[in-house]
């Protein structure tokens, strides 16, 4: 494998375990140093240790002084910025009966607060190195399923943000693109409470028949954070085996 991205630095939130964790190794493997974020050390010091250019900071990017805590430890450590993964994310299901306040706020929180916090915060270092950013939203922002509205609101407002974003620091050589999984082999289904016949029922609906592996998310990360994409913003890569077609 190519070092595309030597001698660049990482950030990647909710890097401790599935799609984070992968993409982290991708990013080490193309030759970056890469600063992982999550709520739990043990996770993150398990993924941390898979590469010797992975390092950690335990930080909720739904508390804004955390989010800019990590960005602020990134330059700290290595002086510089040059790909930010926005990757943290929850999906607690809630029908709409259930779609309380407390509900709406948790998910904003996370995917859309803390997304636009860290980056934000990273914005600076990001103009320096003419650097970029990839969103990791989801296939329901285009096709919403029943029982999780809330999410998939929080996931379309993370595609818009991209091609805003993209727009906005097109001028400062800043390129922001999204990748959006399918249904993918993580543990966030086991938080989800999704059963065997749920899981069933949904594999039908995928045209390859399978559920994606995390590791094939983090390779087109990895192609959108190089130099390969250079005159790629303002994307939306699906990543679903055809669920989103």
């Amino acid at each position: 494998m190519s070092k595309q991205l030597e001698n660049q630095v990482a950030l990647v939130t909710g890097g401790s375990t599935g799609i984070g964790a992968a993409v982290a190794q991708q990013l080490a493997a193309l030759g970056a140093k890469v600063v992982i974020t999550g709520r739990h050390e043990d996770t993150l010091k398990a993924t941390a240790e898979q590469h010797p250019h992975i390092g950690y900071v335990v930080a909720d990017v739904s508390r804004p002084a955390e989010a800019v805590r990590a960005v602020e430890e990134v330059r700290r450590r290595h002086g510089r910025l040059d790909v930010l993964v926005n990757n943290a994310g929850i999906a607690p299901p809630a029908p709409l009966a259930d779609a309380t306040p407390a509900h709406v706020r948790e998910l904003f929180e996370t995917n859309v607060f803390g997304l636009i916090e860290t980056t934000r915060a990273a914005l600076p270092f990001l103009r320096q190195a003419k650097g970029n950013v990839v969103n990791v939203a989801s296939i329901v922002a285009d096709q919403p399923f029943a029982h999780v509205s809330t999410y998939a609101a929080t996931k379309a407002a993370v595609v818009a943000l991209t091609r805003a974003w993209a727009k906005e620091l097109a001028g400062d050589g800043v390129r922001v693109n999204a990748v959006s999984p399918g249904p993918i082999e993580t543990p966030i289904f086991g938080k989800m409470g999704v059963g065997k016949e749920q899981r069933d029922q949904f594999l039908q609906q995928v045209p390859l028949k399978r559920f994606g592996k995390p590791e094939e998310v983090a390779v087109v990360v990895g192609f959108l954070a190089s130099s390969d994409a250079s005159f790629v913003t303002g994307a939306q890569y699906k990543v679903g085996g055809g669920l989103e077609a």
